[in-house]
Order: structure tokens, then sequence, then C-alpha cells
């Protein structure tokens, strides 16, 4: 039986995010695959994670540029280690999806193409507006 909650969580992440996720449909179902396999522990690690690696791709996107960027072979270094971190992450995730998930997150996340990069970009984006949304949620007092 699929959860309505992920759904639910998505549509306000969405919402919270003025609608800038990119890969909503996934995203529920690394909800429904976190839930599922009680990895809350791995997926709260994941979206520390893409966060963290959004940050070093603005950084880097802007460092060449930017004197105050010192050391950007040590940043591209560090964003090299940290995706590849996000990708065991999921895939630790979806390992007990069905294997036509699992088949898709390969051939979408986890090839090593321009196209999977940039998929993996845009779900590291949504990612991140995640790991936000549920900062401000503890931040909000409880009733």
């Amino acid at each position: 039986m699929e959860s309505k909650i992920p759904a639910r969580i998505v549509d306000q992440i969405d919402d919270f995010s003025q609608h800038q996720l990119n890969k909503k449909a996934d995203l529920k179902t690394l909800y429904i695959q976190t839930i599922e396999a009680g990895k809350d522990k791995i997926f709260d690690d994941l979206l520390f994670t893409a966060k963290y690696v959004q940050g070093l791709l603005r950084v880097l996107r802007t460092g060449a540029a930017n004197p105050e960027v010192k050391n950007l072979d040590h940043i591209k270094k560090d964003f090299t280690h940290n995706m590849q971190k996000v990708v065991e992450q999921m895939k630790d995730i979806v390992a007990g999806a069905d294997e036509q998930i699992k088949l898709y997150f390969d051939k979408t996340y986890f090839d090593m193409s321009q196209e999977s990069m940039h998929n993996l970009t845009q779900i590291l984006s949504d990612l991140e507006w995640s790991k936000k949304y549920f900062n401000m949620q503890k931040r909000l007092p409880s009733d």
C-alpha cells in the first residue's frame, strides 16, 4: 500500500520552494523507499550531503571569478567525493526497491553520462529544498 504522506510532503516542499522542484516523482519515490525500508538516518544524511554539494557547486560556478576563493582544486576534490557519497546514499535507499525502480534510478542518476549528471544535479536541488523545508519545520513553534 502506497502511503499518501510522501506525496503530501513533496507537495509541501514544492510549495515551499515556490514550485522549483525538478524531479517531484523521483523525490516521492525516495521518500517512499526511505519509509518502507526504515532508512531515515540515510535519508537525513542524503539531505545534508545534497545541501552541502549544492553549496560546493555554487562555489565552483563562481569560484574562478571570485578572488576570495583560493583553492579550487580542494573544492573540486571535495565536490567529487561528496557526489560519490550522494550516489551511494541514493543507491542504499533504493536497494530494496523492486527491479523497475532500481533500473530507473540506475539509468536516470547513476549512469556516468552527461544526462544522468544533469538529472543528479536536478534532484540534488530538490533534496536541498527538502533539507531547507525540514530545517524550517524544526524552527516552527509546536502547538
